[in-house]
């Protein structure tokens, strides 16, 4: 039985990175009403996956800032990982006189050292608090914690600053593309696949009981963890070679996973 279904937000649930399907939302209402627990997991920050759960109208686990925080669906904490002050202050300056927009990620707001237009494009795709902050690199990892940061520009060129980025710190980062747009870089272990299985050991609940949802190089963590794992007909080929099946929407994956489920169901009660 598949007991835990934990979807990714954006190009997965969100699309346009603020619609979300009706369908798709009847689908994880069903499967609620089914027994089925759900989470979200995202480089989104948590109180931005709390707006979504609100928009869906559930409460779900939350694994967010790409695995740094993990909480219950009660909101009890299960994980937070950040990183070193000294790590930190050398990223964020990492893409200095290169064409990006460098963004960190507190607990509870995104940072950047100076507006700018590109973060100001950037503000409305994101659901919480965006603010240029002067002495960052004096507050980082002293006032300020990091979790997350990243850079947004040109996939093309994020891609080239990847390789250059993990040849330098590749035993300190983990790093990938996770947006059209995007390359989030992780302290060394913090990744959804890894705040998943903190999630299932906090809940009790075996891989191969828990289906997942996503659509980028962040979710093949994810993908790792269980056999149950559904990718994005709109996904990077690589991407979907790494899952389970393909699905155009959630809702198709939730349906297979009943599917499944009444399977186990009709299994268990011919023993």
């Amino acid at each position: 039985m598949i007991k835990l279904i934990v979807s990714d937000l954006d190009g997965t649930l969100l699309l346009g990175h603020k619609t979300i399907r009706s369908e798709d939302r009847q689908a994880l209402h069903d499967a609620i009403g089914r027994g089925t627990a759900v989470a979200f997991a995202s480089g989104r920050m948590r109180p931005e996956i709390l707006k979504v759960m609100e928009n869906v109208g559930i409460t779900a686990h939350c694994i967010s800032q790409n695995g740094a925080y993990v909480h219950a669906a009660g909101g009890e904490p299960i994980r937070h990982h950040a990183f070193e002050r000294e790590l930190i202050v050398e990223l964020s300056q990492a893409a200095a006189g290169l064409p990006f927009l460098t963004l960190l990620a507190g607990p509870d707001r995104y940072m950047t050292e100076r507006w700018s237009e590109h973060a100001q494009r950037l503000a409305p795709r994101l659901m919480a608090p965006f603010e240029a902050v002067e002495d960052l690199r004096e507050r980082l990892g002293r006032d300020l914690v990091c979790g997350k940061i990243s850079f947004m520009g040109d996939v093309g060129l994020l891609r080239e600053f990847q390789q250059t980025m993990l040849a330098q710190y590749g035993e300190a980062i983990d790093a990938y593309i996770s947006d059209i747009d995007c390359l989030d870089v992780m302290p060394k272990g913090s990744s959804k696949g890894s705040g998943l299985l903190a999630l299932l050991e906090k809940l009790n609940i075996r891989p191969e009981e828990t289906a997942c949802f996503g659509d980028a190089f962040n979710d093949l963590s994810m993908f790792a963890v269980t056999p149950h794992s559904f990718a994005m007909a709109s996904s990077h080929p690589d991407v979907q070679a790494r899952a389970f099946r393909t699905v155009s929407y959630i809702s198709e994956a939730v349906r297979w996973i009943d599917g499944y489920n009444a399977g186990a169901l009709a299994s268990a009660a011919n023993r």
